[in-house]
């Protein structure tokens, strides 16, 4: 009887179906089905289309090839639709024939004539597959799905997970914005490589961010031409993007963040203030030039959408604007300006988007402006509620963006404590406003951050952007390894969590997160002494964090792996904080060392020993400097994988000085240990750098 019970119950274990959530796809589907029915592929399967001469669905399935050839080593054949539905992947139009039709029917794939254009059908059994949508965009989305489905089994096999799914996206716009103006210029290959990242994510919209980085014959002064975008590169990316659906929207400043091109003498007559950042509206030769600017740029781009900026000019109204300032009002100022950069888009029938935050402040006034207008919102902070930062604009009638942020400027690494909150909340609050879509925002501002560590942040914005609602981060964090990397664990997520906790643990500290300027710091001078208290009780945790996550990584199976390229950005990270932790641990042993040393000079050995422990061979000195040798080495490759090489000079001369501290420290030692031997006198520890002990 017990016999009899325990096969009874293990079959019941076996014939239950998987549930929805064992399913990891990101975005999520609206509505999915797992039924355990799996399709496994073989060397025979086909992949068959309902249009085969159809371009953009014939792109769509070489898609899906690459994802078979890369999980079992060969390639499906690509055809028309047969008869025959066993051992078919079939991609099919709505209504494109009767046969498409009676394929969508058979599997129970409804697609009503008002069905969102973006949506799709899919249905896996194990027999087969078919996927269904209205339009080629439709199409495609269905494929990144069943990319993420296809499980390998080895040998040359796999398998399609069993489903049944109605998807379609919450939000028509779901974009990235990339700040390519603060240092990193991304080549034109790693754009390709972000498009087509971006596309398996079902986002639709990139928008680049340019102050300066473009090739302007008509101004040559302003674009660096080792640093710059030129014409042919863009029109380059922008036919490379269009079989993804991704949109390329340029974003040329118009308005402020313009000091690279007023810092020129030649545009001085342009600037609010002398050098500064912000254009003055008071002279007419400000719209000649933009006009001259826009005429270059605008065309290159078959977006209905161009951005222009606009935010944090701080600097109107104190300069040349004073006078019509006190006259006329900072507000209105500032859109009257924006109205007349549209009507310089005008002729080229652009949608104008501008940065929001200087709008906020005057929302008796923005029912006035045109309703063509598209208001970008945008906060980066983990807020419950965005309602504020949206409604103005919606009750003024104005179409609106929300634009969270990665929280990657300025850090060693994106601080996702913040960013998910961000992300998550402030696309819920704008899906429950009507937003047209989503812009998540990446930024360089201190010209270190490298892009390929922010695409956890920007994952997780195309699922919220995609999924209506409010979406789990949990479930998020539980389905990233596999829809990213197809790794069947949860290493990678756990490496960024384990990441996300330094950032914690410092703010708690009481010295804000993970920052670079808190990595740069000197802590052998009487201000960095301060931060060094505060860091000191968690230095620990932050290196057993992130060594951990370095042996994560060390040990993890990279084979078969989906964008291998981020995981030296992962461990250049890891590093990095565990650099961060060491410099803090050793400037305390070093001062702890030396001031021994200091007050006991009457025990020569003693000194001796303290003195060593600075400077012999594998002293803390030398492993400082092995260290950032070390850490210098990868980010420059690291940069180098993603971006010109412009701008990385400003970056490397960091790591350079970080090791000139140590070497010139080392033979400041070296002097003070022949002294001490000829004199027995020691100088005073803090005229050395040492202010505690």
């Amino acid at each position: 009887m017990r016999r009899f019970i325990l096969s009874v119950l293990c079959l019941s274990f076996f014939v239950v179906p998987l549930l929805a959530e064992d399913v990891h796809l990101i975005p999520h589907p609206r509505e999915v089905q797992v039924t355990g029915k799996n399709f496994s592929i073989d060397r025979n399967t086909r992949i068959e289309l309902g249009n085969a001469k159809d371009s953009e669905d014939r792109f769509a399935a070489e898609q899906l090839a690459e994802e078979i050839l890369l999980a079992t080593g060969h390639r499906p054949s690509i055809g028309p639709l047969r008869g025959k539905t066993k051992n078919v992947i079939a991609l099919i139009r709505a209504d494109s024939n009767a046969a498409s039709t009676r394929w969508l029917a058979s599997r129970n794939i409804s697609l009503e004539e008002k069905f969102d254009p973006e949506g799709y059908g899919l249905d896996v059994d194990s027999e087969g597959a078919v996927a269904g949508a209205r339009t080629a965009a439709g199409l495609f989305y269905s494929v990144q799905t069943l990319k993420q489905l296809l499980v390998p089994d080895g040998n040359g096999r796999a398998h399609v997970q069993g489903v049944h799914i109605k998807d379609w996206p919450a939000m028509r716009y779901r974009g990235v914005h990339d700040d390519i103006s603060r240092g990193p210029v991304p080549t034109l290959d790693f754009m390709k490589k972000q498009i087509r990242t971006a596309a398996e994510f079902k986002l639709n919209l990139w928008s680049i961010y340019l102050e300066y980085t473009f090739e302007y014959k008509s101004e040559p002064l302003i674009g660096p031409r080792e640093g710059s975008l030129n014409a042919a590169e863009i029109q380059e990316l922008v036919a490379y993007a269009k079989p993804y659906h991704v949109e390329i929207v340029p974003e040329q400043q118009a308005f402020g963040h313009l000091h690279h091109v007023l810092k020129w003498e030649k545009y001085s007559e342009l600037a609010e203030l002398p050098h500064g950042n912000v254009l003055t509206p008071t002279n007419p030769k400000t719209y000649e030039f933009i006009q001259r600017l826009y005429a270059e740029l605008v065309p290159l781009f078959p977006s209905q959408f161009f951005h222009i900026g606009s935010d944090e000019t701080f600097e109107l109204g104190l300069g040349k604007t004073k006078d019509l300032k006190d006259k006329e009002g900072l507000g209105k100022v500032y859109f009257d300006h924006i109205l007349k950069v549209r009507n310089i888009l005008e002729p080229y029938h652009k949608r104008l988007m501008f940065w929001g935050d200087i709008a906020l402040r005057y929302p008796e006034l923005l029912k006035e402006l045109p309703k063509d207008l598209v208001v970008m919102t945008w906060n980066y902070n983990p807020r419950e509620n965005f309602d504020s930062l949206i409604r103005p604009f919606r009750d003024a009638g104005l179409d609106v963006m929300v634009c969270p942020g990665v929280n990657n400027w300025n850090r060693l690494f994106p601080d996702y404590n913040m960013a998910l909150v961000n992300i998550r909340n402030f696309v819920r609050d704008g899906q429950q406003r009507g937003a047209l879509g989503m812009l998540n925002t990446t930024w360089d501002d201190d010209g270190e951050a490298l892009f390929n560590m922010t695409w956890y942040g920007i994952v997780f914005g195309a699922a919220a952007a995609w999924q209506p609602g409010e979406s789990s981060i949990p479930q998020f964090q539980q389905d990233f390894d596999w829809a990213f990397y197809r790794n069947t664990d949860h290493t990678y997520a756990g490496v960024i969590e384990n990441f996300t906790k330094i950032h914690a643990t410092l703010s708690k500290a009481g010295v804000g997160d993970a920052s670079d300027s808190l990595f740069w710091a000197d802590y052998l001078t009487q201000d960095g002494a301060k931060n060094l208290k505060k860091i000191l009780p968690v230095a620990r945790d932050i290196r057993l964090l992130a060594e951990k996550s370095l042996e994560s990584l060390a040990s993890a199976p990279n084979a078969n792996l989906r964008h291998p390229d981020t995981l030296p950005d992962l461990e250049l990270a890891g590093g990095r904080f565990d650099y961060l932790g060491m410099k803090v641990q050793y400037a305390s042993e070093m001062s702890n060392a030396y001031w021994d040393a200091y007050l006991h000079l009457g025990e020569k050995g003693r000194v001796g020993r303290d003195l060593s422990s600075l400077n012999n061979i594998n002293g803390l000195v030398e492993d400082l400097r092995d260290g950032m040798t070390a850490l210098r080495l990868k980010y420059q490759a690291a940069w180098l994988a993603e971006n010109r090489p412009y701008w990385i000079g400003n970056i490397l001369v960091l790591y350079d000085q970080e090791l000139d501290r140590w070497v010139q420290m080392r033979q400041k030692l070296n002097d003070v240990r022949r002294g001490f031997n000829e004199t027995n006198i020691l100088p005073d520890p803090p005229s050395m750098g040492f202010y505690l002990h």
